[in-house]
């Protein structure tokens, strides 16, 4: 199959929350009155019913559905045709951020939307939370403790689409920048050398680089071939991969020999 493009569009959630005791008096009181008791929720206060939520959007998107399928919006769009081919499918969900519980459209794609098509897509899934599929979820019965919760995907106010940035996994830190160190001009000692550029890693927060560079400059079979190793871990003028480069690296390299005092130390050629 394919390779499909997945967004999450995040909508404002509110909803209405009847009292138990409220049932009871039904009867007996106007519904001016009745609607006055009534308990209005933004999305922060939605928080605690996100499962509850999530629960009957699920039970309510299998109705009329065999086997395990449930809602797609997209299978009532009859706008643009490039858009029909474009989006697989666009299911409705709720979703937190920051604390706050939202509407959130996961659109199935199989290639980016132009940024009309995408306005004409919010646009018909605009009528469908206020007068389609968010007309029938909203007055679905959700039991909570202490009532009923009635929500709303629609707002009369306010109501925009917003796309999920990326976000990045909780087990995987974002790359840190190499730190820049000038090989020319300094003394040509690969071990000076690469002490500077552990060092400059450790600095960086960058011990495991560190380590591994060290090591690796250990194991190297000569002088240049270790400060190639280096120039992986910091930036430096052998750092640059274009072929325009090439020579302006052997002059390099020829200027840092010069440099180079001789060492027993030095790794074995």
């Amino acid at each position: 199959m394919e390779d499909r493009i997945r967004i999450e569009l995040l909508t404002p959630l509110t909803g209405t929350f009847i009292p138990n005791e409220m049932e009871q008096d039904w009867e007996e009181e106007g519904y001016n009155d009745f609607e006055e008791e009534q308990v209005f929720f933004e999305g922060d206060d939605l928080m605690e019913y996100a499962t509850a939520i999530q629960e009957k959007i699920t039970e309510y998107s299998r109705v009329g559905h065999d086997d395990d399928k449930t809602d797609n919006l997209m299978d009532y769009f009859d706008g643009s045709a490039a858009i029909k081919e474009k989006v697989v499918s666009a299911v409705p969900s709720v979703k937190e951020s920051d604390g706050v519980l939202y509407g959130c459209t996961t659109l199935e794609l199989k290639e980016y939307l132009e940024t009309e098509e995408l306005s004409e897509l919010c646009e018909y899934l605009t009528g469908q939370y206020s007068d389609g599929w968010g007309e029938g979820f909203e007055q679905q019965e959700i039991q909570v403790d202490g009532g009923e919760l009635y929500v709303h995907f629609w707002q009369p106010k306010d109501y925009l689409f917003e796309q999920v940035k990326p976000e990045i996994q909780k087990n995987q830190e974002p790359e840190k920048k190499r730190p820049k160190m000038e090989l020319l001009g300094r003394d040509g000692n690969v071990f000076i050398i690469l002490g500077a550029a552990a060092g400059l890693l450790i600095k960086e927060g960058m011990d495991q680089q560190a380590n591994e560079m060290y090591k690796r400059v250990m194991q190297s079979g000569n002088y240049y071939q270790a400060l190639h190793i280096i120039s992986e871990y910091v930036e430096t003028e052998l750092s640059v991969s274009d072929e325009k480069s090439q020579a302006r690296k052997s002059q390099l390299l020829e200027c840092i020999q010069k440099n180079k005092k001789k060492s027993k130390k030095q790794p074995q050629r």
